[in-house]
């Protein structure tokens, strides 16, 4: 239980360095920030710092406004048997009309 805390407590701190990363290459304050996620400065600079405390909603709102909202669809995404997709790529390849009929 431990080991997974320090997991988590790592990750979160890294989306904050990755936060804060992105909102300075765009070159906003922690201010301007906070208010475009309709947060106070001091909640956003929580976030900035891996608090466990922030919404899920909030990650999901920051990363909307720097364009990088695409990247949580992969989040809780099922994971894909590699021997499926193996069999399905060495299957036998069908048309894509079905089959022809015989001419008569």
């Amino acid at each position: 239980m431990i080991n997974n805390d320090k997991n988590i407590g790592s990750l979160l701190l890294q989306l904050g360095e990755r936060l804060k990363e992105a909102r300075l290459a765009r070159n906003e304050s922690q201010e301007l920030f906070a208010q475009r996620l309709g947060l106070t400065r001091q909640s956003y600079s929580k976030m900035e710092k891996g608090s466990p405390q922030t919404l899920l909603g909030n990650w999901l709102e920051a990363s909307s406004i720097l364009g990088r909202l695409d990247g949580w669809q992969d989040v809780l995404a099922p994971k894909e048997d590699l021997f499926a997709k193996l069999k399905r790529k060495t299957g036998k390849r069908q048309r894509a009309g079905g089959r022809r009929k015989k001419k008569t």
